[in-house]
C-alpha cells in the first residue's frame, strides 16, 4: 500500500471559511484508501473502497462522517466531496511523501 505522510488537505465548507493547508496521512492501494488526520476534536482517519475507476467512497472510523475522492492516474491530488456532523464541502489532498 502506497503511504504519503507529508500531504496538504484543503476542506471547502458551505457554510464558513475554508480550512487550507491541513497536515494529512494517506495510504492507498487499487481497492483501499485510508485518510487520517488530527482536527480539534481528534484523531479522525476516513477509509473507503475502489469502484475500479480512481473513486473512492469513504466513510469515517467515528461518527457519521461520510465522503468521496477521486484519483486520476499519476495525478498528485484527490478531490472529492465530505459530509459530517450537519455540515457539507469539498475537499482536495495534495499527495506529498
Amino acid at each position: 500500500m502506497a503511504h504519503w505522510k507529508n500531504c496538504k488537505m484543503d476542506s471547502f465548507y458551505y457554510t464558513t471559511a475554508a480550512d487550507t493547508g491541513h497536515p494529512c496521512e494517506v495510504r492507498m492501494d487499487g481497492k483501499e484508501i485510508v485518510v487520517s488526520y488530527h482536527s480539534e476534536d481528534g484523531y479522525v482517519q476516513y477509509r473507503g473502497d475502489n469502484d475500479g475507476s480512481g473513486h473512492f467512497s469513504l466513510t469515517a472510523d467515528a461518527g457519521d462522517g461520510k465522503a468521496s475522492l477521486h484519483n486520476f492516474k499519476e495525478s498528485p491530488y484527490l478531490e472529492g466531496y465530505w459530509i459530517e456532523s450537519g455540515q457539507r464541502g469539498m475537499w482536495r489532498i495534495t499527495l506529498i511523501d
